[in-house]
């Protein structure tokens, strides 16, 4: 029963990173991403242009094409984050890990598209975060309430002192929106430990690319996946 139940996470990890890129990319045309707006545009059917319509159609088929491949990627590394949870986390809270990767997954990919954190998907995984507390006992509720109390309170000061000091603040409401839900799941010892990773990451990732601006989610994303197994490794 283990192995199948095992074999049916990796699958459902699988179907659920598939869908990622197509999701994310539904964003650009209903911002700025209402709740209902956006369950009413979800999905769509794509359709070609006319093949005598040369560069269009061109065009859309290399889109296409990426967007299987990215598709692909994001599948494979669902299954493999839904294995390790399964395995490093346990299988009791396997259904509340997974909800969170996923989660984590569509922000990455949204902010990497339109720099853009929405609330589709933040207060759930804040609502989530609580659920998680509640029913595992792998994080005290109150815990996970001063957690996010903290997450919140930290960046609504950061971004204060940045508009007092520098008339400028580099957090968007997404962010504060995002770090408020990790700091549910995380409680605040792991949130400061993983918004100094993801501090870390987007530095690196700036110096690669020799840019001095860009999105910060996918960042505290793949903070927020470490620092959950980190914290909740059996």
């Amino acid at each position: 029963m283990t192995d199948i139940s095992f074999l049916y996470v990796m699958i459902c990890g699988f179907v659920s990173g598939l869908f990622i890129p197509a999701v994310a990319s539904r964003f650009g045309k209903v911002l700025p991403a209402d709740p209902g707006l956006v369950l009413a545009h979800l999905w769509h059917k794509p359709i070609p242009p006319k093949r005598k319509e040369v560069s269009r159609y061109v065009l859309w088929q290399y889109k296409w094409k990426k967007l299987k491949l990215f598709s692909l990627c994001w599948g494979l590394i669902m299954a493999l984050l839904f294995a390790c949870a399964y395995i490093y986390i346990g299988p009791t809270s396997i259904g509340w890990t997974a909800g969170f990767i996923l989660i984590i997954g569509f922000l990455i990919a949204v902010d990497q598209q339109y720099f853009l954190l929405p609330d589709f998907f933040t207060v759930p995984l804040l609502f989530l975060g609580f659920g998680f507390a509640v029913s595992t006992g792998l994080i005290s509720p109150v815990d996970s309430f001063y957690g996010a109390v903290f997450g919140y309170l930290l960046c609504t000061l950061s971004v204060w002192m940045m508009n007092f000091m520098f008339k400028r603040a580099e957090f968007g409401a997404g962010d504060v929106k995002m770090v408020t839900a990790l700091g549910a799941w995380l409680g605040y010892t792991s949130l400061n430990i993983t918004l100094l990773l993801s501090f870390i990451f987007f530095a690196v990732w700036a110096i690669i690319t020799r840019r001095r601006s860009g999105a910060f989610g996918p960042a505290l994303g793949l903070a927020a996946v470490i620092m959950l197994f980190i914290t909740y490794v059996k």
